[in-house]
């Protein structure tokens, strides 16, 4: 392990630094120097608090203090990277606006955590937090955006996403893989990562998230997209939705409400193929397809799209490369 800069360490509460009460609620406990105690970790590391709550309380100001936190610490010239120790449950999410709001600084930032709360002998925290602290003095893991290490993978946060809800192998990215793995001290990355365009750390506009299900109309999609500036559809399958959907999403790309599809599958990329309905259809009728961007991280590019004020053939070019590795 490289001992030459020092690796901040800022924690955000999760399995990983929780405990369990006397009435059996698991709740986040640990911070500063008993976490530190209860991991094992030592080495130049720094730890500082950022928040303490389960994933599951997050909400978009809470991305924003964060980011706002990795950027201080890695302003700094002492500091050769960032471990965000985070709750399992939406990491994918926060590593995604970290991936957009920070890879412009060329450091690495490693969010990891935990499936077992500290409380068991053979948590799977500390092995993790050990990982994430050696990749993040890998300066090669700082051009490609935020990364999650876990169970010794680690994975580019626009393809990661979490697959089991107890398992100690929690996290996989289906269509790719993990960009490479940590044995020990050594780090090996099996394939680089371009630099995608970066935004200005912000609060994302609140977009609506409607996954499609049989059944479901344009009336249904009115309904739930009402009052949003922007929708995302996990639509079935290649991208595709009841015949009435599309005339939905031309009405709101009218309106000036921009619409992205996204596919409901776990695997595979939304792409304009089908008519009667089809992509085709949503695609005539103004919307933007993300690939194989998850229906979660879209809605959180297109919020930060708005926040930020982009202009809307700036942001189809911004989809465009995030859609893609």
């Amino acid at each position: 392990m490289n001992n030459s800069g020092r690796v901040q360490i800022i924690t955000t509460g999760g399995t990983i630094a929780s405990l369990p009460r006397e009435n059996g609620d698991v709740i986040a406990t640990l911070n500063g120097d008993e976490f530190i105690r209860r991991m094992g970790v030592n080495g130049n590391i720094e730890i500082s608090e950022s928040v303490k709550i389960g994933s599951f309380g997050f909400n978009y100001e809470t991305l924003r203090d964060v980011a706002l936190d990795v950027v201080n610490a890695l302003s700094s010239p002492e500091v050769v990277g960032v471990v965000v120790t985070h709750g399992t449950d939406t990491m994918e999410e926060t590593a995604f606006y970290l991936s957009i709001t920070t890879s412009h600084i060329k450091k690495p930032v490693i969010l990891t955590g935990a499936q077992l709360d500290a409380s068991y002998m053979a948590s799977d925290g500390a092995n993790n937090l050990r990982d994430a602290i050696c990749a993040a003095q890998v300066p090669a893991l700082g051009e490609g955006g935020a990364l999650i290490s876990f169970a010794g993978f680690l994975y580019n946060a626009r393809e990661v996403t979490k697959i089991d809800t107890t398992a100690i192998e929690a996290f996989e990215s289906l269509n790719w893989g993990p960009i490479g793995r940590i044995d020990k001290d050594d780090v090996w990355i099996s394939r680089r990562l371009s630099t995608k365009t970066s935004m200005k750390i912000a609060v994302p506009s609140s977009v609506a998230l409607i996954r499609l299900a049989v059944g479901m109309t344009g009336e249904e999609v009115r309904k739930m997209a009402q009052g949003y500036p922007g929708v995302v559809l996990q639509a079935f399958g290649r991208g595709n939705a009841h015949p009435s959907v599309s005339d939905e999403v031309r009405r709101l790309v009218e309106n000036g409400v921009p619409v992205i599809v996204t596919s409901r599958c776990m695997r595979g990329s939304v792409r304009p193929v089908y008519g009667n309905g089809g992509g085709k259809d949503l695609e005539r009728a103004g919307a933007w397809f993300a690939g194989d961007l998850s229906g979660e991280k879209a809605r959180v590019l297109l919020g930060l799209m708005i926040s930020n004020q982009i202009h809307c053939d700036e942001m189809i070019k911004i989809l465009g490369e995030y859609s893609h590795p």
